[in-house]
């Protein structure tokens, strides 16, 4: 398949903290011969065979920036809480759906595009998802949960990565008011943190571009965004009120409303990273959207 062209169908492929690499129980890091491998770079070894075995070539750099995630995450704290964490700029399917936390894939369904950089569904359709096949429930809690995404505009001013209004680049939930979700309002120079009945959408300035979070935590909503330049986070407090439903999984350019993964609000935007995790506070949220930003320049070539 050509590594920058674009494939059609279906593409599958089969915590750390207590959890080591790859979901297996580790309560110690391992040895090898007789000298013991640091837990971060046994996660690190197995997410670059993974890579490899899709058929990407990585550069010492790439492996470095890869390896600096990983090792500076644990450091800090907020890699424990990570549950799902992809980045679909490999220019292909297979290595584009790997996760770095879990070693699982995704599925990206229908027909997309895969640049150097980012993924993006060929049309904004319900049919054209990334599924990441993970269902919010059953590792987190509503009120302790965290949804990323690096949402990408190439073009100059760079302020309408969600490309228009009332699209979502991650989410779950067939409505906003009984969703998880980054989507944007009724401009698409404004992205919004969603959960059930509480939204977020308060920058000091406009634009969809950049490393984006919608957090719940600590009875408040947050939105985060991080550009070349700047870092905002705005919260805002208020009970959930929507009744979120668990059998639809989180996926990527839409929100999903069946057990499938379709669902509304799709678009044909630009992706370079999707995460899952529990919720973060503000040291958190600011330090692992630099790390996200640092990771995706490196790997991609290309800035934020």
């Amino acid at each position: 398949m050509d590594r920058f062209g674009q494939v059609s169908g279906d593409f599958s492929l089969e915590r750390h903290g207590a959890r080591g690499a790859f979901g297996t129980v580790a309560t110690s890091s391992p040895f090898f011969g007789g000298v013991q491998i640091p837990q971060s770079e046994t996660d690190f070894s197995a997410y670059i065979a993974l890579l490899e075995g899709d058929g990407v070539s990585l550069t010492s750099e790439q492996k470095t920036a890869i390896e600096a995630f990983y090792t500076t995450g644990k450091a800090d704290g907020w890699y424990l809480k990570l549950k799902r964490f992809y980045l679909p700029i490999w220019g292909a399917a297979a290595p584009n759906a790997r996760c770095l936390v879990s070693g699982t894939s995704g599925t990206f369904q229908g027909e997309f595009a895969y640049a150097t950089g980012y993924a993006h569904p060929t049309a904004a359709s319900s049919a054209n998802r990334f599924n990441t096949g993970f269902k919010l429930l059953d590792e987190l809690t509503i009120e302790d949960a965290c949804l990323m995404a690096l949402a990408y505009d190439d073009v100059p001013p760079r302020d309408r990565a969600i490309n228009a209004s009332n699209k979502t680049i991650i989410g779950s939930g067939s409505f906003t008011s009984n969703s998880v979700r980054i989507n944007t309002t009724n401009s698409a120079l404004k992205p919004q943190a969603v959960f059930p009945g509480v939204y977020e959408s308060t920058l000091p300035t406009f634009g969809s571009h950049g490393v984006l979070l919608s957090t719940r935590r600590d009875g408040g909503t947050t939105l985060s965004r991080r550009t070349s330049s700047a870092f905002d986070d705005d919260t805002t407090t208020g009970a959930l009120t929507g009744t979120f439903n668990n059998n639809f999984p989180i996926v990527g350019f839409g929100s999903a409303s069946s057990s499938t993964g379709a669902g509304g609000q799709a678009t044909n935007s630009k992706a370079g990273a999707f995460g899952i995790s529990a919720s973060l506070d503000a040291t958190d949220r600011a330090a692992y959207t630099l790390a996200v930003k640092n990771l995706w320049e490196t790997c991609s070539g290309l800035t934020l």
